[in-house]
């Protein structure tokens, strides 16, 4: 357990206090791993039956106790994968195995789209990890199977060896949880957006499965309150009651209060009132008001029809037209003498444009700056000595201040004013014609009782000729010259037919003043509104029904409320997240190179049983830390708050990480290197990589510190990736090591030979050729210098100096000869000095100098 201060019999004892008996029952389910669909619809029924609504054959709630608490809780063997084979349908991974050593360190290198991503993507979803992602696709380059990624996991509890088959959208095996993954995408969600860092130890995170179950119960009872209001009945909104009668009140205030009494009192109807209704109808046939109201719509139209036509009347009388022609003909006079009047007062300038209206708003300009601000008090332009121009800022000579009165005087002349004043008023007419919108539908007349009268006819000819005169004005005002439309119809006479409505309207409304006609009115409506809803008896009843149970849903809904769980979470959260936890952090930090930590682990507000560990920077704690740490720093920051969690939980099964040093430098590399294989000291860490400078450093600090250290490398194979090899990748590899590989590789090469396939045997030589001079290179490195100096290393080796004063210069000649004789079998020389690639038998023997040459040098004294 993560705390003995809360522990998991605290938590049970705090259920059967404070939980309803389904979530004691969801307790105990959470406890036994995730929740199914099937879990939750067992809940919600559970739920349900506590107010008398749930369906038959809903189970009695199984309250969780002490022994539903799952055996992770305890102190637990650690869990260690061993091997990951019979891979199907999971990206271009091939079929494995893929092997991985129980204790140490093992370290898997692979170029990118060698194939590491899909072996964590499995192990993510197998094991523990912050982000587990979705569902694993399989190879994009091959049809589609339609089934999900599968494999067999092989791991270690303990000492005991055990197998599950593992499928991807399934529960995974409650052992296996014990794994953890971290990749950048569980970095991402240890350091969110808002830089929370998302801890979670197993029992809180009990409290938020537990709450997450009532939120999941409580979307389920939602979903089916929509539904339900989904299924109430059409026919109840179209009834059409009158909203005065004791129906169409009992309708429109039906509610769970409603009885079956109040809807079988009003629904039953009988012969003798149905009659009395019949009766009533005939009797307010003629209903005044009725008639009345009718003609209250029409005189409505007619008022707007007469109104149309006296705008139009207004707007395209031939006076309107002449006066809107006039008003073309005096702009178009005023513009061409105001242009005139420019080009005469332009032509004695030395500048083009002078006079136009670009030059005159320059000049108007001009004037509200001397006005406002340069010379407020004094006329504009002012040219007075001593005064300066506006707009060169020079002062006012004689010639200078005659050119801006003549400026001044051109500007105000009447001319320029007038043709100003004719476009204006052009304008103003013109948006005045186009906002008047001359229309005359079919409804507008049958509404108005006007179709196929004289007055109807009259006024559709008004109309179409008020449209013609419209579409002149318009075209005309456009510079088009189009015939000018005949007189306009005369407009019809509407007020005689509008006062003889009006009065018969008040004949009608006085008629309708009787008392005993409003009674039988309203006798009339409630039997009509009754007779109306007496097919609906049972609909409604059903409705009600509908009502409280919806009623009950929102009461159980209520139960599902998260907050006690989320306060009691956040109360165990404080005891939980201990100052180890903190310390842990702070050290993992520290480790990684910052000297003072700059963040601490905070707990953040709970919601829905969560409680978030924000990151808040120790120096300025209301400064978000992503506004100050770098990419980085965030990777080291996410990397020590997984290794502290770990050591929190207590929990020493494998890790599992992938490129854990993404956006780092050299400097935190390594640091981050040193860190991982202390921690492989007491459980198994599993690395895979594609940086080979930190494949080296985890190689050097491993051997160092003598733990198991186990190399391996993935390769592509073909269409398919993930192919597993012993040892790490060739550049990574020891002196010896390269010359057993040479060794295999040229028994390879002979085997191709002795079947006479020469061209395949010569590119494979040529192949071991390049591979030993570049093994004569690395026994440069590793022996004859000692391993003082070299390639990716992290530091200069100076105590392994002291064996290197005895380099002669036969070794010097022995490296110099050897290197180019590997070298003439890979470079393209001319046919005179190509003498064709070796036999096996002389490939052996250059193979045989490097390795007696090695022995030499290791009896002088070198370690490599």
């Amino acid at each position: 357990m993560p705390n003995a201060s809360f522990s998991y019999d605290d938590l049970i004892a705090w259920s059967n206090e404070r939980l309803r008996p389904w979530q004691r029952d969801a307790l105990r389910r959470v406890l036994a791993g995730r929740l199914t669909d099937a879990d939750i619809m067992q809940l919600a029924a559970m739920a349900k039956a506590a107010y008398s609504v749930g369906p038959a054959g809903t189970p009695t709630p199984v309250p969780a106790t002490t022994a539903d608490v799952p055996a992770a809780s305890s102190a637990a063997q650690p869990v260690a994968v061993t091997a990951i084979r019979d891979i199907t349908h999971v990206n271009a991974l091939a079929s494995g195995p893929i092997t991985f050593a129980p204790e140490g360190l093992t370290i898997i290198y692979g170029d990118n789209a060698s194939g590491k991503s899909g072996v964590t993507r499995i192990l993510k979803k197998a094991g523990r990890a912050r982000e587990p992602g979705g569902a694993i696709r399989p190879s994009v380059f091959e049809p589609d199977p339609r089934r999900p990624a599968t494999a067999v996991i092989d791991f270690r509890v303990g000492t005991d060896n055990r197998s599950v088959t593992w499928t991807d959208g399934t529960p995974t095996d409650p052992e296996l949880s014990q794994l953890n993954v971290f990749d950048a995408e569980c970095g991402e969600v240890q350091i969110e957006d808002n830089n929370r860092l998302a801890y979670t130890p197993r029992i809180l995170q009990t409290f938020q499965d537990l709450a997450e179950a009532c939120r999941v119960v409580a979307a389920k009872l939602t979903a089916e309150q929509e539904a339900l209001e989904r299924a109430r009945p059409v026919q109840l909104s179209q009834v059409g009651l009158r909203s005065s009668t004791r129906a169409g009140i009992l309708l429109a205030g039906l509610s769970v209060k409603t009885t079956n009494t109040e809807i079988d009192t009003l629904c039953s109807v009988t012969e003798e009132e149905r009659q009395r209704h019949a009766a009533l109808a005939r009797a307010l046939q003629e209903n005044p008001n009725q008639q009345a109201d009718l003609l209250d719509a029409r005189a409505r139209r007619l008022r707007d029809l007469d109104n149309l036509t006296a705008l139009l009347e207004n707007s395209f009388s031939n006076t309107l037209l002449d006066q809107f022609e006039t008003l073309l003909g005096e702009s178009a006079t005023a513009d061409e003498a105001a242009k005139v009047a420019a080009v005469a007062f332009a032509s004695g300038s030395a500048l083009p444009g002078i006079g136009g209206d670009t030059w005159k708003r320059l000049w108007e300009s001009a004037r509200r700056y001397s006005e406002t601000q340069a010379y407020p008090v004094e006329a504009f332009p002012v040219v007075r000595e001593g005064a300066v121009c506006v707009l060169c800022q020079q002062p006012v000579e004689a010639a200078a201040a005659e050119r801006m009165n003549n400026f001044e005087r051109f500007v105000r002349d009447d001319v320029q004013r007038r043709a100003e004043q004719a476009r204006e008023n052009l304008d103003a007419r013109k948006r005045q014609i186009e906002g008047i919108n001359v229309a005359l539908s079919g409804t507008q007349l049958r509404e108005a009782a006007l179709r196929g009268t004289p007055e109807g006819q009259s006024l559709k000819a008004f109309v179409v000729g008020a449209k013609l005169r419209r579409r002149y004005l318009l075209r005309k005002a456009k510079g088009k010259n189009p015939n000018r439309p005949g007189d306009l119809p005369a407009r019809p006479n509407l007020a005689t037919l509008r006062a003889s409505l009006a009065a018969e309207i008040t004949q009608l409304r006085a008629a309708a003043q009787n008392d005993e006609r409003r009674r039988m009115q309203s006798e009339f409506g409630e039997l009509d509104d009754r007779i109306k809803l007496s097919p609906l008896k049972d609909m409604l009843k059903a409705e009600v029904a509908r009502l409280i149970y919806s009623a009950l849903l929102d009461r159980v809904r209520t139960d599902c409320d998260t907050t006690w769980i989320t306060r009691k979470g956040g109360e165990a959260a404080e005891v939980v997240v201990t100052a180890k936890l903190r310390s842990d952090f702070a050290g993992n930090l520290g480790r990684l190179g910052f000297s003072a930590a700059p963040v601490e682990v905070k707990l953040g507000v709970g919601t829905v049983g969560q409680h978030p560990y924000r990151l808040a920077l120790i120096a300025r704690e209301d400064v978000p830390p992503g506004e100050v740490l770098s990419e980085g720093e965030k990777t080291c920051v996410a990397l020590a708050g997984f290794l502290a969690e770990l050591e929190t939980t207590n929990n020493l099964s494998g890790i599992i990480l992938d490129d854990p040093v993404s956006s780092l430098d050299h400097h935190y590399r390594a640091r981050v290197a040193r860190l991982l294989v202390d921690v492989a000291t007491h459980r198994q860490v599993v690395i895979l990589t594609h940086d080979i400078v930190f494949l080296l450093l985890l190689m050097k600090f491993a051997r160092a510190a003598r733990i198991p250290l186990t190399e391996r490398s993935l390769l592509r194979g073909g269409p398919r990736h993930g192919v597993l090899v012993e040892g790490p990748p060739w550049i990574a590899m020891s002196v010896s090591k390269r010359l057993g590989v040479l060794r295999n590789e040229l028994q390879a090469a002979g085997a191709i030979l002795r079947a006479g396939d020469r061209p395949a045997y010569e590119q494979k030589a040529e192949w071991i050729y390049k591979r030993l001079r570049q093994t004569w290179e690395r026994a440069v490195e590793e022996l004859l210098l000692n391993k003082v100096l070299v390639r990716f290393g992290d530091a200069v080796e100076t105590q392994r100096l002291r064996v290197l004063t005895d380099i002669t210069d036969a070794d010097v000649q022995m490296v110099e000869s050897e290197m180019a004789h590997c070298s003439s079998f890979v470079h393209d020389e001319s046919g005179a000095v190509n003498a064709g690639i070796p036999d096996p038998a002389a490939i052996e023997a250059d193979i045989r100098r490097l390795d007696d040459w090695v022995a030499v040098l290791r009896r002088r004294g070198r370690t490599g």
